[in-house]
């Protein structure tokens, strides 16, 4: 079977490589072609550079800038995009089926459907709709973002979420067949939790974007007073104002950057506890990934991660009204239970987000998606 995979509009190989993900991306290609024998055809919104990165056998790059000229102007690059259909037909050959991953450009994976009468798969780890509402996007966008997503939904043979919040908002919010809305939470390697009480004990992790979405001033907030050191994984544009809270509330931060996510997944073992203040999420892959590793979940309790998490047994849940986040940061060691908890977080993962749980849900999808065609 050859599968067509689109990247998110505007991401590359190079991007993944420079956000230190390339690792883990392309893990899920790697094992499906080493299980199943698929083939894949990788198309990014790359250049020649695309190709010179060393990707296992049966995956083939075909970045889209090598097809066509970027400009400088993403309008003219989106523009563009709505006319790639006969190029990418002449270069892809015969394929099977359409996987498109996110709905930014969604629409290239649709005007291929239609052209080669194939079935189109859409994956969507977060609802961008739904986030645009959160972040107070203008109406115009919000908008927009409405309409790609009830288009993709029209269009896609499946079409796929990651959290059962996410399942609900959609088939509330869009015209959608039941049938045709899945739910496929993310996979993430299965670390354990060995030496449990030999991780650090004045030491928390956290990790993701440098965002408002992220809620990073709480966290740091929270930390006053305390002797807690916060590392802090990740680059943004709330780099400078968050170094500077920390320097004006005397709270001890290392912000550490961009981490590869093979080198990531050693760091977690190292901690005992690991904090998320997220205003909004998806399915959370560094909380899924901390939890892995035998980490104690902190987390705000918002619908995405309370269906990952239950207090006090596979994690910790706050509510800022009622469980104030600085209260629960001063008394880390006073709880009694840690390496249960540790120990359900490892045993919850293994039994809902393993990879081997998704190659096995991704192959009886393929074969549903070619079967019908």
């Amino acid at each position: 079977m050859h599968i067509v995979y689109f990247f998110t509009f505007g991401y590359s190989l190079d991007s993944w490589n420079s956000s230190g993900i390339i690792d883990r991306e392309i893990k899920i290609f790697e094992k499906l072609v080493q299980k199943y024998n698929y083939k894949f055809t990788l198309v990014t919104y790359g250049g020649i550079e695309d190709k010179r990165y060393s990707i296992g056998k049966n995956i083939k790059v075909v970045p889209i800038y090598t097809l066509i000229s970027k400009s400088e102007n993403n309008f003219i690059n989106i523009y563009k995009s709505f006319f790639l259909s006969r190029k990418l037909k002449k270069e892809l050959g015969s394929f099977d089926l359409i996987k498109q991953n996110q709905l930014m450009g969604s629409w290239v994976s649709i005007l291929l459907k239609i052209s080669s009468r194939k079935t189109l798969y859409t994956r969507t780890g977060y609802d961008m709709f739904l986030f645009s509402i959160k972040e107070r996007k203008s109406v115009l966008k919000k908008m927009l973002y409405y309409l790609l997503t009830q288009f993709t939904l029209l269009f896609s043979n499946l079409y796929s979420v990651t959290s059962n919040s996410d399942f609900e908002f959609v088939r509330k919010s869009f015209i959608v067949g039941r049938s045709k809305l899945i739910l496929r939470p993310n996979w993430v390697v299965s670390i354990g939790n060995d030496k449990f009480n030999e991780r650090y004990v004045n030491r928390i992790l956290t990790v993701g974007r440098l965002h408002a979405q992220k809620n990073y001033s709480d966290l740091i907030k929270s930390l006053e007073g305390s002797s807690l050191i916060l590392d802090v994984v990740g680059d943004g544009e709330e780099l400078l104002k968050l170094k500077s809270l920390a320097e004006r509330l005397n709270v001890n931060v290392n912000f550490l950057g961009i981490v590869k996510n093979s080198d990531l997944l050693e760091m977690y073992p190292k901690y005992k506890f690991f904090v998320s203040t997220s205003l909004f999420e998806g399915n959370p892959k560094a909380i899924l990934e901390a939890m892995s590793a035998g980490c104690i979940v902190i987390a705000r309790d918002i619908s995405n991660n309370s269906e990952l998490i239950t207090t006090n047994i596979n994690g910790i849940l706050y509510d800022d009204k009622k469980v104030v986040l600085k209260n629960l940061l001063k008394n880390l060691d006073e709880k009694a239970g840690h390496k249960n908890i540790s120990n359900n977080a490892v045993n919850y993962i293994k039994d809902n987000n393993s990879i081997e749980k998704l190659l096995r849900n991704l192959q009886e999808d393929f074969d549903k998606l070619t079967t019908a065609n």
